[in-house]
């Protein structure tokens, strides 16, 4: 297995009611994405790990503790993107010096960013860190950027830029993107749409819901693998009944959820404005519902 290949949990952060880091209940989360889940690696202080929310400090903090907690059982990829480029580099510096096996940026976002731009801040983050190498947090939809295939190998000139964690659903440039660059590492980014990836060849993916379902994700990779395409899509179909549940109750908080029904001891809460308020009785109940029907026996 190639450095992070496979199905890689987003990691979520823990935040107590107060909206302060909860560290025991991070090294839950960890621990349950390692002997539960069976993850075979973590995505660090991405999208789901609310980081947009955090500080430089915290999110640093979260780096050290994950690096700790897992002591080199699996391999982890550090998610550095933010739009304060400084502190971008400041935090790939330190999950450099942590030993992270990877470390990933997202596009910058909000602003129209021109590609000299996207260029710069890729090459400056690689300029300031010394050898480890650079995965593209390519999310389109979000992030208000885009890049074409011709200008991804542009930033592949750099060896270090390894491959992309590709959060699209434009599956015509995907498939460019590998015919053209089948030396690169691509992972999966919409939980929803891996039997698709994988049908284009992907055999990785990096997922929030694979905090809970990892284990259906592994068996849809390995369906399409053994070309049982029915089997694959049966549990595609069991897999999107869930996010649907997710979606409707609120993704992040009802992931949280879900991580307690398997430990309780690992309650948490999201940072605000996220989540919105408490999760209720019935919104409870129905991933109590949704989780007995689906997750308990995994």
């Amino acid at each position: 297995m190639n450095k992070c290949e496979g199905i890689l949990s987003a990691l979520m952060t823990p935040f107590n009611k107060n909206g302060k880091l909860d560290e025991k209940v991070l090294r839950k989360y960890i621990r349950h994405n390692i002997d539960h889940m069976k993850a075979d690696g973590l995505y660090v202080g991405g999208s789901t790990g609310e980081c947009l929310l955090m500080s430089k400090e915290e999110r640093i903090a979260v780096l050290e503790i994950t690096k700790e907690e897992v002591a080199g059982k699996i391999p982890l990829i550090a998610h550095v993107g933010t739009l304060n480029l400084n502190e971008a580099c400041e935090m790939a510096q330190k999950a450099e010096e942590l030993g992270y096996d990877l470390i990933s940026a997202v596009t910058p976002y909000y602003y129209p960013f021109s590609f000299a731009d996207i260029s710069k801040y890729y090459n400056t983050i690689l300029k300031e860190t010394k050898k480890v190498p650079l995965v593209i947090y390519f999310l389109p939809t979000l992030s208000n950027n885009k890049i074409s295939l011709d200008e991804f190998g542009k930033l592949f000139e750099d060896k270090r830029v390894m491959g992309i964690k590709y959060t699209s659903s434009d599956v015509f440039l995907l498939e460019r993107l590998i015919q053209k660059y089948p030396d690169k590492m691509m992972w999966a980014g919409f939980d929803e749409m891996l039997i698709a990836y994988a049908s284009y060849g992907l055999r990785s993916g990096i997922g929030s819901t694979y905090n809970i379902q990892a284990p259906l994700a592994k068996k849809v990779i390995q369906a399409v693998e053994n070309k049982d395409m029915s089997k694959a899509l049966k549990i595609q179909h069991d897999m999107n009944d869930i996010i649907t549940v997710l979606l409707n109750v609120g993704i992040y908080p009802a992931l949280k959820e879900c991580v307690a029904l398997y430990d309780s001891s690992a309650a948490a809460y999201c940072r605000a404005p996220m989540g919105g308020k408490t999760l209720g009785k019935s919104e409870k109940k129905v991933l109590k519902n949704m989780f007995d029907k689906y997750l308990s026996k995994l």
